[in-house]
């Protein structure tokens, strides 16, 4: 029986996480799942038990390793994680408080307040993180005032955490490292301003490596569970975001990859960094001749979710997609700010909020639901405009992954706002391919270049139409006096109690 290899990527998300086989050609072969509840005890957090993230890991790394067929090796293991957590460890390695997440708010005020720091803008320079809730960065700051200060030996992601229960190693990957708004990006180490200005030191951060870091030295009890053989390379990897960018083939300046999960993200990779002088976007390492450039925004995918959950029980996402797709573009007048959870990229306010406007008796649910999907749309165009004047230069493509794909009808509206061809991979694994990718880049099997290029036929592509295009264009203004009218009302909450 002839031998075959197979890279074993973990893509480690924020409401579960992945274990996914593939072929050396980049075909997924199996994938094995294990979610983890996302915790909400007080108004603005959002936080995960760092151990039962790990236990999913370590079960998925299990069930994966064990689907593999008997004539499969597995040459390397390879890690995308979720980015923007931090937790906070004892010198034991013990969680101190659970993993913040990147929708968690509670250092809002916080990082409000470094904004007006006077070295905020050379940090920004240096870090290429704007100064947000979302990083680690005011996280830190936030935990730092917690009772059990005293007590706190490290700061670290989630990812790390997992790293070390598996490999008793702290290090953690540049792009992770990049998205804490504590490290610079060109030299590739932790930015010396920013620890000051937290009064940190680097000893209470874990060591920063490149993505193609090859670590082996796997923990006994560890390989006796997943039965992984001894000295299996388990490369570092990425974040998420950076390694969908990979896995999509969203790897020439002209193509943007573009993700819509719970939140939504656009991201694209440049051969070297550009800063936005306006302060809007991020620009995260990669690898050494790579950089990425984007920006987020909460109003993804759970705009969606709230909406025909709330409005829309019991219709199903076919017959939603079905009538949405009768109702003419522009929903009839009726527009909405899709900022339910503050705006962010390209404009950090998070005291923004969302609203319906034009609406009239003609409109129905279907108009409303059309109306959501093309506020969303427009978030993420937002950013992509000013992706485009950042780096001068027009997209020509493209790339979309995450749970809005299966509507027809939001592609097409996609592809109608954006004015270009939208393309969707073969896959929807792209975070855990762009990990595999890099292992296997890594480990001498084959290039990237190659992978990617063999990756291109099994893709969608969506055509714009130009006369929706034009209309979307003229839209532009409406949205903008929508969106100031919105932000002109005091949305203050009302102090007045009720019995």
């Amino acid at each position: 029986m002839k031998t075959q290899q197979w890279i074993l990527a973990i893509d480690m998300g924020t409401s579960a996480t992945k274990g996914v086989l593939f072929d050396l050609q980049g075909k997924v072969k199996s994938v094995a799942r294990k979610s983890y509840p996302m915790l909400s005890p007080q108004i603005g957090w959002s936080e995960q038990e760092p151990e039962l993230v790990f236990e999913a890991v370590l079960e998925v790394l299990r069930e994966t390793y064990a689907s593999k067929p008997a004539e499969v090796e597995i040459p390397g293991i390879a890690f995308s994680s979720q980015m923007y957590s931090i937790l906070a460890i004892d010198r034991e390695g013990k969680p101190l408080s659970n993993s913040l997440t990147w929708a968690d708010r509670r250092s809002a005020e916080i990082a409000s307040a470094f904004r007006q720091h006077p070295d905020a803008r050379e940090l920004y320079q240096r870090t290429g993180c704007p100064l947000d809730a979302i990083y680690p960065f005011s996280k830190i700051k936030w935990l730092q005032a917690q009772a059990n200060n005293d007590q706190i030996a490290r700061f670290i992601s989630i990812k790390e955490y997992v790293l070390h229960n598996l490999l008793g190693e702290y290090v953690v990957d540049w792009s992770t490292a990049s998205a804490t708004g504590m490290f610079d990006i060109r030299q590739h180490i932790w930015n010396p301003l920013a620890l000051e200005l937290l009064d940190i030191s680097e000893q209470q951060l874990s060591a920063v490596v490149p993505p193609g870091q090859i670590l082996s030295d796997w923990k006994p009890d560890i390989l006796t569970y997943t039965q992984i053989p001894a000295g299996t390379p388990c490369i570092i990897g990425g974040g998420d975001g950076p390694m969908a960018s990979l896995g999509v083939g969203a790897v020439q300046s002209d193509i943007l990859a573009v993700n819509v999960g719970t939140s939504a993200a656009a991201r694209s990779i440049l051969p070297a960094p550009v800063i936005d002088s306006h302060g809007n976007l991020w620009t995260y390492a990669l690898d050494g001749d790579s950089w990425v450039i984007g920006g987020i925004t909460s109003s993804g995918g759970i705009l969606y979710d709230w909406f025909t959950t709330t409005f829309a029980t019991g219709v199903s996402h076919v017959d939603i997609n079905n009538q949405v797709a009768t109702i003419a573009p522009g929903a009839e007048g009726l527009t909405f700010i899709p900022y339910l959870g503050g705006e962010q990229c390209p404009v950090w306010n998070p005291n923004t909020r969302g609203s319906f406007l034009g609406m009239t008796f003609t409109h129905t649910y279907a108009h409303f639901i059309r109306a959501v999907l093309e506020g969303i749309t427009r978030s993420i165009y937002r950013m992509t405009k000013s992706i485009e004047l950042t780096i001068q230069q027009p997209f020509q493509e493209i790339r979309v992954t995450g749970g809005l794909t299966s509507s027809s009808t939001w592609l097409q509206i996609a592809a109608d706002m954006f004015g270009c061809r939208v393309v969707i991979p073969d896959t929807p694994e792209g975070s855990a391919r762009g990990a595999a990718f890099m292992a296997l880049k890594v480990l001498g099997m084959t290039t990237a270049k190659t992978l990617i290029s063999e990756n291109q036929a099994a893709q969608t592509r969506i055509e714009p139409n130009v006369q929706v295009h034009q209309f979307y264009m003229e839209q532009d203004e409406q949205f903008d006096q929508s969106l100031a009218a919105t932000k002109s009302l005091d949305y203050t909450e009302c102090k007045v109690k009720f019995p």
